[in-house]
């Protein structure tokens, strides 16, 4: 399994999804939930990164070629996590490109480039 490339963000942003459920909503209007799992699903992940060289700006952008775009996961580096004492998704979880991932040129041989990241329970 392939994993993103051991580059610092500069930027997080989280959304931690929610518990897969089934909802039934009856004739009378009523609604009744039913828990489908344990592990939360569509947790997101914003990743910035800002004044890379062309050579790091490569990096991610290779990974995401090798990964056929959004089609296969992989594995974050430790590093994704900085500035936590514990990693708020745990490893149990895949990653995978929600997105396309944009790329910016700041200023001459440096790029600001966002990724935007979407979770699978490993199998």
């Amino acid at each position: 399994m392939a994993t993103f490339p051991t580059l610092e963000p500069a930027s997080r942003q989280i959304n931690f999804g929610d518990y897969p459920q089934l909802v039934y909503t009856g004739t009378s209007g009523a609604t009744v939930r039913f828990l489908q799992g344990t592990d939360r699903v569509n947790q997101l992940l914003k990743l910035g990164f800002t004044y890379l060289s062309e050579s790091d700006m490569y990096l991610i952008l290779n990974h995401y070629n090798g990964q056929e775009g959004t089609l296969l996961t992989f594995d974050l580096p430790a590093i994704v996590w900085t500035g936590f004492t514990t990693a708020p998704i745990t490893a149990a979880y895949e990653w995978r490109y929600a997105s396309e991932i944009s790329i910016d040129q700041a200023a001459p041989l440096a790029y600001n480039v966002d990724v935007e990241l979407i979770s699978e329970i490993a199998p």
